[in-house]
């Protein structure tokens, strides 16, 4: 199956999913009430012919049950299956499923690599005599490397800045970005550049693997968030 059509039935997937999430009203803050209520439960649950058994935020088992013909399945339990975060605005009772509005998703903090090569990260960074956080190179101490990342299809899109760091070796080098193992955004760097800003497609890749050959532990990315 081609990526195109993988990504257009995962987004069939999540949309049957979310519309099932959704049948549940979500009071206000303002105005949370209770309610007892006569439920069927047992519900079995099974993703793509596999049975998983949804779990709250303290990782504890929690209940799927049928209310009035529709099937309830705890939202947290929905968004872990598809790779999904979510978050809780208390002041307008409302919940958030992947990104919030104004909120960061750093690369790192929501998937780091699980395998990875000549690999370091940076609390700061200085590029251009300017300090970046959430930064990192795939290349230190021997010009060349890598770093592999689960993406599990639940991100659209990569955003860095990239540049030489300070002090270090004048060397070129190429950065190199495969989605599922296809070679996606290639990019020439050179000692001369400035921080250039990037953003990159992932068409919702299952992997990403990001290379730096030739002289590339002498660069780092920055500021890497997906969406």
């Amino acid at each position: 199956m081609n990526r195109t059509r993988k990504m257009l039935a995962r987004v069939g997937a999540l949309t049957l999913a979310l519309a099932m999430v959704l049948a549940l009203p979500i009071a206000s803050a303002a105005g949370l009430a209770k309610k007892t209520i006569t439920v069927n439960t047992g519900v079995n649950l099974v993703v793509d012919g596999v049975s998983v058994i949804p779990t709250g935020e303290n990782g504890k088992p929690v209940e799927t049950f049928l209310y009035n013909g529709t099937t309830y399945v705890p939202i947290r339990a929905i968004t872990q299956i598809f790779g999904k975060g979510i978050s809780w605005d208390g002041t307008t009772g409302t919940v958030y499923i992947g990104e919030q509005p104004g909120a960061h998703q750093w690369l790192l903090d929501v998937c780091p690599p699980y395998q990875t090569y000549r690999y370091e990260t940076f609390t700061t960074v200085t590029m251009a005599g300017q300090k970046y956080a959430n930064a990192f190179r795939v290349a230190n101490s021997g010009g060349s490397g890598w770093a592999l990342f689960n993406l599990n299809a639940a991100y659209d899109t990569l955003e860095f800045d990239i540049g030489h760091i300070d002090g270090n070796g004048m060397y070129d080098g190429t950065l190199n970005i495969y989605l599922d193992s296809e070679l996606s955004f290639s990019l020439d760097i050179h000692p001369e550049m400035l921080p250039t800003h990037y953003s990159v497609p992932l068409y919702g890749a299952l992997q990403m693997k990001i290379e730096a050959t030739g002289g590339g532990d002498n660069y780092a990315l920055a500021n890497v968030e997906v969406h």
